[in-house]
């Protein structure tokens, strides 16, 4: 699932991330992405309450966020992630990526 909301500053979109972020999830992910406006300056990525969430979903959301920052856009992430999960964000490379945006 994906919620999007505008922050008080109107400065800034907040994308959370939750439930099934599995490859079954992936196309509609994408296609709520690619219609979400981010006239904004400033995007902060949050996963939360993550039930499954594979690969396919991290290839997406790091190919969505390289797009935003080469458009000049501040892009702040907030993963919260069961220990499984984060071994699988760390342990393939995930983590490192978005660190380096």
């Amino acid at each position: 699932m994906l919620k999007t909301e505008t922050l008080s500053k109107k400065d800034t979109i907040r994308f959370t991330f939750s439930g099934d972020l599995g490859v079954a999830a992936a196309a509609e992910l994408q296609q709520q992405l690619l219609k979400t406006e981010t006239k904004t300056p400033r995007l902060e990525i949050k996963t939360e309450r993550i039930e499954n969430m594979d690969l396919s979903f991290l290839q997406l959301l790091l190919s969505w966020a390289k797009e935003k920052k080469q458009s000049g856009k501040s892009l702040t992430f907030d993963f919260r992630m069961d220990e499984e999960f984060k071994r699988i964000f760390e342990e393939s490379g995930f983590k490192e990526a978005f660190d380096q945006l």
